[in-house]
């Protein structure tokens, strides 16, 4: 476990960070706690403050952010082979504590001949405590740090991403398939098409994938 402490400190600052962001957007401090308790997704929950801040209907709100959150079947059909002994309750749960992090990380174990699920359980429950304490956290700060990003800590969690990729990498072509869903994402955040450029490149990039294998 001592290798996800990187992890563990980008979630850290990249929780309060949120608070902090949606605290200055105008959400209410319960508003904000139950996106974290409930959603636990750090990528849908900026999304979703950007988007309340910017005053869309809440069906758009929704449908983003489970298209955003599509990905999570891809991850937990490939984990799924390590938790078939587990009972149904167990694996719900499992599932409600996975993000893209323990997903990595897990992977990772496994891929070196790991068996154990308490790995996995242990570190997906932690990164869940991080991120609601440091959400708390930056809704107590408010704006007396005034704008978060100036410091780039709105790069955390980007780097995060950057390192789950390179976790994930094993073949040449696994570079090809993650530069090609990076420069579609890219071009679309370019061109103001930010949620668009995540769900694209999140459904590009597992059917590349497919193809390239076959």
């Amino acid at each position: 476990m001592g290798e996800g402490w990187p992890v563990m400190g980008t979630t850290i600052v990249v929780g309060i960070t949120f608070g902090v962001v949606a605290r200055q957007a105008g959400l209410e401090p319960i508003e904000i706690t139950a996106m974290s308790l409930l959603v636990f997704a750090g990528a849908s929950e900026f999304a979703m403050v950007r988007l309340f801040s910017e005053g869309a209907a809440t069906p758009l709100v929704i449908a983003t952010v489970l298209f955003i959150n599509l990905r999570h079947l891809l991850m937990a059909a490939s984990l799924r082979p390590y938790f078939m002994r587990a009972p149904p309750a167990r694996r719900l749960a499992a599932a409600f504590f996975l993000t893209d992090e323990s997903f990595a990380m897990a992977t990772s174990h496994f891929r070196r001949g790991g068996t154990s699920l308490v790995y996995y359980v242990t570190f997906a429950v932690a990164l869940f405590v991080l991120w609601n304490l440091s959400t708390l956290a930056g809704i107590a700060l408010g704006s007396t740090i005034g704008e978060p990003r100036r410091y780039g800590v709105d790069f955390a969690i980007t780097a995060t991403f950057v390192g789950i990729v390179v976790l994930a990498v094993r073949r040449p072509v696994d570079i090809a398939v993650a530069v090609v869903a990076a420069a579609v994402a890219g071009v679309l955040a370019l061109a103001g098409a930010s949620t668009v450029a995540v769900i694209t490149a999140g459904a590009l990039a597992p059917a590349l994938a497919v193809f390239v294998r076959k």
